[in-house]
């Protein structure tokens, strides 16, 4: 039994009604694209995140040694 805050509550007949779209080829052309420039995204934030890890170690080694 559903309570009062449940979704079951509440029945959406238009979703019922709409026609069901397919995905096109063209579709899944413009998510393998779109996918590939994530992925390229993250590749170059890792390895910039990397270096700046690095650095920094670098950097307060640098320091302690210097005091």
């Amino acid at each position: 039994m559903a309570n009062k805050y449940s979704k079951a509550n509440f029945v959406n007949k238009d979703e019922d009604n709409k026609p069901k779209q397919t995905e096109s080829l063209g579709g899944m052309k413009e998510y393998e694209k779109k996918r590939q420039r994530l992925n390229t995204g993250a590749k170059i934030m890792a390895i910039l995140v990397a270096l700046a890890m690095i650095v920094t170690a670098f950097l307060s080694s640098g320091v302690f040694f210097i005091n």
